[in-house]
């Protein structure tokens, strides 16, 4: 399943936005509509009882929303703290909607305001600001009977919109006609349906696939990083482990690759790469060893006839083919002679490349 976070700031448009990406197919979630039926549950009153006390509730029992704006928007420890009960219980039911409505083929697009300034934007596959001026937003909020005072001081407690575009890796302009915030929209959500069909195939391990509608060998990127040793020490068959910033929708396995490495290493055999790195041939695991017992997740690469410590250097990865599943061997030798295997199996791809 492909996930991409919707953002702006108050007042932006955020919704209409979303209201139109549900039109063109996508399954959409609304965290403040998740957050409303959250504050109608008795545990979550009570812990906010807890926080800011019995004087934003009604005779009913009922939660005041305008005292509490009055609270956390001058307060700003009682607004983070807030986030800190709401923001967890908000994700987990999301997740929880994901996992119930799981389809490779769709895409899902969460709305919520907070994405960027509580550091929740890797949660996403992809992200999309919706913007417009300061002026807009104010007269919009004011619809919902939000003076302009309130809602500067609203606006104040978030990232500059200015900030918000530049960390997305889409953008929406909200300011103009309905036609041209739509056009954006429908512009973005083509380029999410094609991602969404790329991570599907890599979800299966379908590299090969992949690369047809890429263009390109899939990749990741990451710079070479200290391992447990196990590779050259315990297997006689060194590998570079690679640090990852953002896990990759690949499916865990074994795969034969093509390695970029620096530069400083010739290899004349291999010929250069396009930014001017050296192109190697290898074979590469991703998963979690588990013939050494429960471990994160890891990226470790065997670059064949290289010689050279390659620590703290970056490398590419292209991913060329699967050859099989990660499994748990009974011994360190029944893996020696399986990764062995690997390495003839991944030659055989590689040479008719």
């Amino acid at each position: 399943m492909f996930i991409a976070g919707l953002t702006g700031n108050y007042g932006m448009g955020k919704s209409a936005v979303l209201s139109m990406f549900r039109e063109l197919g996508a399954i959409t979630i609304d965290a403040d509509l998740v957050i409303k039926i959250l504050l109608l549950e008795k545990e979550t009153l009570k812990k906010i009882k807890a926080l800011l006390g019995a004087g934003v509730f009604d005779k009913k029992g009922n939660l005041d929303k305008k005292k509490i704006a009055e609270k956390i928007f001058k307060n700003k420890n009682l607004r983070i703290k807030l986030e800190n009960i709401l923001h967890p219980l908000v994700f987990e039911r999301i997740n929880n909607l994901i996992r119930a409505l799981k389809d490779g083929n769709k895409i899902f697009i969460i709305e919520a305001t907070l994405i960027f300034e509580r550091g929740h934007e890797n949660r996403f596959d992809r992200m999309i600001t919706v913007f417009t001026d300061e002026k807009p937003a104010i007269k919009r909020l004011g619809l919902h009977g939000i003076t302009p005072k309130q809602a500067k001081q609203r606006l104040s407690c978030q990232l500059p919109i200015k900030t918000k575009i530049k960390k997305a890796d889409f953008k929406i302009n909200n300011s103009g006609t309905l036609e041209k915030t739509k056009a954006q929209a429908q512009a973005i959500y083509k380029k999410l349906s094609a991602e969404a069909k790329v991570k599907n195939l890599l979800s299966k391990g379908k590299v090969h696939e992949a690369k047809k509608l890429l263009g390109k060998p899939y990749s990741i990127e990451g710079k070479v990083i200290r391992g447990a040793g196990r590779g050259g020490k315990l297997l006689n068959i060194p590998t570079a482990n690679i640090s990852v910033q953002k896990g990759t929708p690949l499916k865990e396995g074994v795969y034969a690759v093509k390695v970029i490495v620096p530069p400083t290493h010739p290899s004349p055999a291999r010929g250069e790469g396009k930014k001017g790195g050296n192109i190697f041939e290898g074979v590469a695991n991703i998963g979690k060893n588990p013939t050494f017992g429960i471990m994160p997740v890891s990226y470790e690469v065997h670059i064949f006839d290289f010689s050279g410590n390659l620590l703290g250097k970056k490398l590419r990865v292209d991913f060329i083919k699967r050859i099989r599943d990660e499994k748990k061997f009974p011994n360190v030798k029944a893996l020696e002679a399986q990764i062995k295997k690997d390495i003839k199996k991944a030659k055989e791809i590689l040479k008719g490349k």
